[in-house]
C-alpha cells in the first residue's frame, strides 16, 4: 500500500484502454483461460517522453488483482509501420504531406520496416513492410488522389489487418493514417441523408449529422475490438460544424485504439503535425498482459509507474483506452 500511494504522489496519471484478445493461447477447455492482451504506453518526461524503462519499473493491476506482464517491448524495439494514405484533395497540400512524411521515413533507424496502404473504401496494400525507404517513397509519390474520401469505409479494416499482425508477431506495430477527408466528399450522404417515407416521425433532415452521429457510434465501437494503435494525421481539415463533428469522430476513432488524432490548421503545419505523429510512434513500449478471460465487456486497468531513484522527475503516463472482451 505505501509503494502504490509514493507512486499516485508523483503525480502518475493512469487511464483506460480498449482492445480485444488474441486467439492464441487460448484454451477453452479450461475452467479458467487466459487472455493476452497487447497495449501501448508512453510515459512522459517533461517535455518528451521517457524511453529507458525496464519490464520491472511497470505494474498493472485490474481492481486489487495484479496482472502479469507476459511480454515486454521498449520504444528502440523493432517495429512495423503502416503508412495509410486516405487523400483526395488539393495536389500542393498533399505534396507538402508528401514531402514532411518522406523526411521522417528516411530518418528512422533500420529497426522500423514500412509498409504502404491505400485506404479509400476497401484496403489495398500497395507495399509489404521492408527496410527500403525509396521503394515506399516511389510508391507514396505514385499514389493515384482522385475519388471520394474513404476513411469512414477503410479504419476498420486497416484496425483489422494491423492488429492481426501485431497479435501473431513479436513487435511493434502501429499506423500513421494520413488523410484529406471531407464529410461532404462521401459516397454516403453524411449531409442531407433520405428521410424514410413511411415513417412519419424520421427527423433525418431535421436534425443535421444525425447519420454521421450514427455512424462514428457504430465505428467507434467496433474499433474497440482492435489493439494496433493508428495515428490520424489530417492535412486539410474543414472548419464548418459538420466537419468539425466529423473531426471529433476521428479523435474517437484514434483514442479507442491508444492513438492519437493531429489536425493542421494550416498548409505550414503540416511538418509540425507529422513530427508529432512520429514522435508518438517511436515513443511507446508494447506490454502483453495476461488476464484471466472470464467476462465479457470493458473493464478497467490501473498501470504505475516506479521512480528510482525517488528524487528522479516523476513520470507522466499516459493511457487513453479500455481493455474489452467479446
Amino acid at each position: 500500500m505505501k509503494r502504490v500511494t509514493a507512486l499516485l504522489s508523483l503525480g502518475l496519471v493512469v487511464g483506460l484502454a480498449s482492445w480485444t484478445p488474441t486467439l492464441l493461447g487460448r484454451d477453452h477447455s479450461a475452467k479458467e483461460r487466459i487472455e493476452v492482451f497487447k497495449v501501448p504506453v508512453w510515459v512522459r518526461n517533461g517535455t518528451g517522453y521517457q524511453t529507458d524503462l525496464s519490464v520491472g519499473d511497470f505494474q498493472v493491476f485490474e481492481g486489487r488483482d495484479r496482472l502479469k506482464v507476459s511480454s515486454f517491448r521498449k520504444p528502440d524495439s523493432p517495429m512495423l509501420l503502416f503508412i495509410a494514405f486516405d487523400t483526395v484533395g488539393e495536389i500542393a497540400i498533399i505534396n507538402q504531406a508528401r514531402t514532411a512524411l518522406g523526411e521522417h521515413l528516411r530518418r528512422l533507424d533500420p529497426q522500423y520496416w514500412v509498409g504502404l496502404i491505400s485506404a479509400q473504401e476497401q484496403i489495398v496494400v500497395l507495399q509489404d513492410p521492408t527496410p527500403d525507404r525509396a521503394i515506399v517513397e516511389q510508391k507514396i509519390a505514385a499514389l493515384a488522389q482522385i475519388g471520394k474520401a474513404g476513411l469512414l469505409e477503410s479504419i476498420q479494416s486497416v484496425a483489422d489487418l494491423t492488429t492481426g499482425i501485431l497479435l501473431h508477431s513479436d513487435v511493434r506495430v502501429a499506423v500513421i493514417f494520413i488523410t484529406d477527408s471531407d464529410i461532404g466528399n462521401y459516397r454516403a450522404d453524411y449531409l442531407n441523408p433520405p428521410v424514410n417515407a413511411s415513417d412519419s416521425r424520421d427527423l433525418s433532415r431535421r436534425f443535421a449529422g444525425r447519420a454521421l452521429q450514427e455512424r462514428i457510434s457504430r465505428t467507434a465501437f467496433a474499433l474497440s475490438r482492435f489493439q494496433a494503435p493508428i495515428f490520424i494525421v489530417h492535412i486539410d481539415p474543414g472548419k464548418d460544424p459538420l466537419n468539425r463533428a466529423y473531426q471529433n469522430g476521428l479523435k474517437q476513432f484514434a483514442e479507442t485504439v491508444g492513438g492519437q488524432l493531429f489536425l493542421s490548421k494550416t498548409v505550414g503545419d503540416i511538418p509540425a503535425v507529422m513530427q508529432e505523429a512520429f514522435q508518438w510512434v517511436q515513443s511507446f513500449y508494447l506490454l502483453g498482459l495476461d488476464v484471466p478471460g472470464t467476462r465479457s465487456g470493458f473493464f478497467r486497468i490501473q498501470i504505475s509507474v516506479s521512480q528510482d531513484p525517488p528524487s528522479s522527475p516523476a513520470g507522466r503516463l499516459t493511457y487513453p483506452m479500455r481493455l474489452f472482451f467479446p
